[in-house]
């Protein structure tokens, strides 16, 4: 059953990106900060209000559940700025290198440090896998060299932002003995929702007002992603009471990245690289070893 509920959750997360990027290619004539800035803030708003409403508007977090959801609110959106700013200045490749290293290398590090958690040598070496994996998936237009620092500083946004933010949902759900889910995500997520509206506003409230004019498909695919996203959230805290954090997270950003190439192999005809190809074989590979 514990299996069957990740698989879900790797899966809704998968249909969240897939989702967001058909909206993206749907928005026509918006530039990317303002496509941005729609997503953001209404998925976000979405699964806030949506989790506030099936609560029965009952909202009663804890001390320590505020502060960390407040503090993971700060964590999403830094990495939605760094995702935005990365793209912009830099190799797409490296930016999904160092935001889904980050989502795996930080849990483990917190949870091997802080929480007095140890892994196997069969994990150790899936998760190895799965890094490089991660690399050969990625591995066409990949460059080292050239980049700005100002690229260089938005990846490491990137690492910390997307690791942090599973860290804190691991802690919240620690502290809380699993409870209070609901309070984390509608502080997480409307939290995000709220500041990026307040500052988007402040910037040119105007141009955001503008950019909320989208059309029949495109908004049709934002809500499609809005509810996998909310589900997705959900279904995470739920499992990190069942499952290790760092196998989870492995799991997670391993499976999200598969599926992102087989949807890009399917819906997209974008041919699939021997590396490539090797990193989904790497990726399967790593997923079974750590599901034993």
């Amino acid at each position: 059953m514990t299996a069957l509920l990740v698989a879900a959750m790797t899966l809704l997360f998968s249909f969240q990106s897939l989702f967001c990027k058909l909206f993206s290619l749907k928005n026509t004539g918006k530039d990317a900060a303002e496509t941005s800035s729609v997503f953001s803030i209404t998925y976000g708003a979405f699964a806030g209000l949506v989790t506030l409403a099936l609560a029965g508007f009952r909202f009663a977090p804890s001390k320590e559940t505020l502060l960390l959801g407040l503090f993971n609110a700060a964590m999403l959106l830094l990495y939605n700025t760094a995702m935005i700013q990365a793209s912009r200045t830099g190799s797409y490749s490296l930016q999904m290198i160092s935001s889904l290293f980050g989502g795996i290398a930080l849990p483990m590090l917190h949870e091997v440090l802080f929480l007095g958690g140890k892994l196997s040598v069969l994990q150790l070496a899936a998760i190895g896998m799965m890094l490089a994996a991660f690399v050969l998936m990625n591995l066409k237009g990949l460059g080292f060299g050239g980049h700005s620092g100002q690229f260089l500083f938005w990846c490491g946004a990137l690492f910390v932002s997307n690791g942090l933010f599973g860290v804190l949902m691991n802690l919240q759900q620690r502290l809380s003995q699993g409870a209070e889910r609901n309070e984390m995500v509608i502080l997480t997520y409307l939290g995000m929702a709220v500041v990026y509206g307040l500052l988007q506003m402040a910037k040119d409230a105007k141009k955001l007002k503008a950019s909320f004019r989208i059309g029949r498909e495109a908004l049709l695919y934002l809500l499609l992603c809005c509810i996998s996203a909310t589900c997705a959230a959900h279904l995470m805290l739920h499992v990190l009471n069942l499952v290790d954090a760092t196998v989870l997270y492995t799991i997670d950003n391993g499976g999200v990245l598969l599926l992102s190439v087989l949807y890009s192999r399917v819906l997209f005809r974008e041919r699939l690289t021997l590396p490539q190809g090797i990193g989904v074989l790497l990726s399967i590979a790593s997923i079974v070893m750590l599901s034993l």
